[in-house]
């Protein structure tokens, strides 16, 4: 068998992509998520905090001498709006998950890469993985995310530590207020840290899919056959038809 060094054909990726084998990089999907999460943050948070600071209000100023029956009613009523609010925002933060999802599958539906492979259980496969190029990279990455999110984790650090002591002079919404703004700051710089790694190792996925899916000689020769049909077969034809007009 010849060595495999030609490029696939637009057949056999439109194969692969049928088959659910296409580039995919789960640290672009998790950058993503980060990004689209601290939007949604940024946006949908100051209504849930408002929407609980209300409930809060509203459960402490109820007159616990009324009958308890208007008690539970009037607190279920309170809940409405923070239920609602935060349903709203687990539904928004499922959704920061598939859209980066969507964006990488364009939609892609594919049951033959859940289906058992038992392909996978092969030790020999195993080894070649546990020494190839593919996991050398990924340690790379780990590794410089590593000290990207150690360096953050300080930054972070500091800063809390330096107005930990200004802060216990402010009201409790105040308080949480700031809290709120050094989470989503440091959720942002998180998810910024990671755009180069997420890039890298999409670069690095569209390599090896490509890599893997490279074809031989033989094969090139054979979707060729395919697509044109047979030129044995081609010659006999019209040597049969020639012998059929005469």
């Amino acid at each position: 068998m010849s060595e495999k060094t030609v490029k696939p054909s637009p057949r056999r990726l439109h194969r692969a992509r049928k088959d659910g084998d296409i580039p995919k990089s789960v640290q672009l999907t998790t950058t993503a998520s980060g990004l689209l999460w601290w939007l949604l943050l940024a946006v949908q948070a100051p209504n849930v905090f408002v929407a609980f600071v209300n409930m809060i209000v509203t459960v402490t100023a109820i007159d616990l001498s009324r009958p308890f029956d208007s008690t539970v009613h009037e607190v279920l009523g309170a809940l409405i709006e923070p239920g609602q609010a935060a349903l709203a925002m687990a539904g928004m933060g499922l959704m920061t998950v598939i859209i980066p999802e969507l964006a990488q599958t364009r939609g892609l539906i594919a049951f033959k890469r859940v289906s058992p492979d038992f392909k996978r259980l092969n030790p020999i496969e195993g080894f070649k993985n546990l020494f190839g190029l593919r996991l050398l990279v990924d340690i790379g990455i780990m590794l410089v995310q590593l000290v990207l999110l150690g360096f953050l984790a300080w930054q972070a650090l500091s800063g809390w530590m330096a107005m930990l002591t200004a802060s216990h002079a402010l009201a409790p919404r105040a308080q949480m207020s700031l809290a709120a703004g050094e989470y989503g700051r440091l959720l942002l710089l998180t998810a910024l840290l990671q755009i180069a790694p997420a890039a890298a190792d999409y670069a690095l996925q569209r390599v090896l899919h490509i890599r893997r899916l490279r074809m031989d000689k033989d094969e090139i020769k054979r979707e060729q056959r395919d697509d044109n049909g047979d030129r044995h077969f081609k010659d006999r034809r019209r040597a049969f038809h020639r012998e059929l007009n005469q």
